[in-house]
């Protein structure tokens, strides 16, 4: 030890500031720190020959993640990496592809070989690349003051964290935008910029106010009454042609009643049949009188044609009665 002007200096103390000064250049060297935008990626070399290199392994956040032996690098199971590193055998290189926000972190690659080799240091440092913004908005008419009352919201899917500022007709920060313009503003445009340290995107938003037409509400109330008037007129219609075909009907029938019974009315000195006393139908009846009219008074024109016009009224009142019935 020397003293100088009242000052003590130690060689050791000197030897051991030179030491570690020269672990932290070691240090520096060995260590890196590098920026990727999401959806990019990152080469991970040895930075050796391959024939110098015995063994070496690949680490995130101290997990090994994969490692080279006998030629060839063997990738390790559950990890978050997964099916996003691409190996090469030859050049002894990892790369991990589609990078993610998650994916930030320290990586260190060990490698032993002919020489002592340092452990190397990768700091990744992954930032949201900002593509997309969107701008959705919400405007209503207030008819009180003759204006239009918007919301509009900016918003961005890559990074949650991103800043949002507003200009064009109004100048503001922030994802939330809420103002009143009137028609005589004319069409105005809004745009909307989401950033982050790394990137940004704008996006714009045009608008126009104008008393606001039907709502779908409104236009739904409107459809569904034509639709019941149309309904309620059909149904009237079709209750006056069943009240008309019915009313045809009984007139018809009523008719054919009574020729009938004019047809058929047995002389007051004919004998009644026996079909006639046991309940017979109207066939049988008016065979009998037409019997009964043979006998007494002979061959006759009129009682074929009679019995016709009876089978016949009877046909037609049915095929009324059945169109009234499908009709109701």
């Amino acid at each position: 030890m020397k003293v100088f002007h009242g000052y003590c200096v130690s060689y050791s103390g000197i030897l051991l500031l030179g030491i570690i000064q020269g672990l932290c250049v070691l240090a520096d060297e060995n260590a890196e720190t590098v920026r990727r935008a999401s959806g990019s990626s990152l080469l991970l070399p040895l930075g050796l020959q391959k024939e110098s290199v015995s063994y070496a392994q690949w680490k995130f956040k101290e997990h090994q993640i994969a490692r080279y032996s006998k030629n060839q690098i063997h990738i390790n199971l559950n990890h978050q990496f997964m099916g996003r590193l691409k190996v090469d055998n030859v050049n002894v290189t990892l790369e991990v592809e589609a990078l993610q926000v998650q994916d930030s972190g320290t990586f260190s690659i060990v490698v032993d070989g002919s020489t002592q080799i340092a452990t190397k240091f990768i700091s990744l440092i992954v930032y949201a690349r900002i593509e997309n913004v969107t701008i959705q908005s919400n405007q209503t008419w207030l008819d009180s003051i003759k204006a239009c009352d918007v919301h509009l919201w900016c918003q961005t899917y890559e990074d949650p964290t991103a800043s949002y500022t507003w200009s064009g007709y109004q100048n503001r920060s922030g994802a939330f935008l809420h103002f009143t313009f009137s028609p005589e503003d004319g069409n105005i445009i809004l745009n909307c910029t989401a950033a982050n340290n790394f990137s940004n995107q704008t996006a714009s938003k045009p608008l126009k106010c104008s008393p606001e037409p039907p709502t779908t509400e409104a236009k739904l109330l409107i459809w569904t009454a034509a639709g019941a008037g149309a309904a309620l007129l059909l149904l009237i219609a079709v209750i006056a042609l069943s009240c008309w075909w019915r009313s045809h009907g009984d007139a018809t029938l009523r008719d054919c009643g009574n020729t009938v019974y004019a047809d058929v009315n047995v002389p007051q000195n004919s004998k009644p049949s026996q079909s006639n006393i046991n309940g017979a139908s109207i066939y049988e009846t008016v065979d009998d009188l037409r019997v009964t009219s043979d006998k007494y008074k002979g061959p006759s024109i009129s009682g074929g044609l009679r019995v016709h016009t009876v089978i016949v009224c009877r046909h037609v009142v049915q095929g009324i009665q059945q169109q009234a019935t499908d009709t109701l």
